[in-house]
């Protein structure tokens, strides 16, 4: 539907017709998954408050991630040819690369900590 589902007839360039139902699909699918990360994090530190400091060490790990991707974020508007929107302004910028630094060092920790666990496996044997 993405791909083949038609797009608005008169439009100066192709504009798909789909594009918002997706893009509102992905928004619903994202707070669900933050508030049910939420719920079933609550009741872990409920059922078991030893595991509570393993938790808030996650929880500070990620938010000094986020503050040191807040530094190295850039509010420089973008010199875009023929762009007249509402998003090139240094409040918006600054969140995107917040998000993309953020996946990126969460990236490179996971890639890390995969190669360190079977590395460590291969030379205990």
């Amino acid at each position: 539907m993405f791909f083949m589902g038609g797009t608005e007839e008169d439009a100066a360039l192709t504009t798909p017709i789909y594009t918002n139902a997706f893009l509102n699909w992905a928004v619903i699918l994202a707070i669900g998954a933050v508030v049910l990360t939420i719920v079933v994090e609550v009741i872990k530190l409920v059922s078991s408050p030893k595991n509570a400091v393993r938790t808030l060490l996650s929880i500070g790990i990620l938010a000094v991630l986020i503050i040191v991707a807040y530094l190295m974020a850039d509010g420089t508007p973008l010199n875009i040819v023929g762009y007249t929107g509402a998003d090139n302004v240094p409040s918006k910028l600054i969140m995107t690369d917040i998000g993309l630094y953020t996946t990126y060092f969460v990236a490179a920790i996971t890639l890390l900590t995969v190669l360190f666990t079977e590395l460590s496996r291969v030379f205990r044997r």
